[in-house]
C-alpha cells in the first residue's frame, strides 16, 4: 500500500462544485486507477472493486457530502 496515502481521510479531500479535484495534495486526473483504489481502500469506501475511476470518484464525492451533512446534524442540539 502507498505511503502517500496512510494518513488520508474525507477531509483532505477537495471537492469544488460537486467535483473531487485532490485527494491528500495529488491531483485527482492525475491518479492511476490503482492509486484510486487505494484511496477508497484507506477511507474504507466498499463497492469499488470492479468501479471505473469515474465511478470511484463520483462515490468519493457522495460520501463527502453525506459526511458533511452528518457532521453539520449532530452539532445541533
Amino acid at each position: 500500500m502507498d505511503k502517500q496515502f496512510d494518513n488520508l481521510t474525507l477531509a483532505t479531500l477537495v471537492i469544488i462544485n460537486n467535483e473531487l479535484t485532490t485527494a491528500c495534495e495529488h491531483e485527482v486526473k492525475a491518479l492511476k486507477y490503482k492509486d484510486l483504489w487505494t484511496v477508497c481502500s484507506q477511507l474504507k469506501i466498499r463497492g469499488v472493486k470492479n468501479a471505473t475511476k469515474e465511478q470511484m470518484i463520483k462515490k468519493l464525492v457522495f460520501m463527502h457530502q453525506v459526511k458533511t451533512r452528518y457532521d453539520k446534524n449532530s452539532e445541533m442540539p
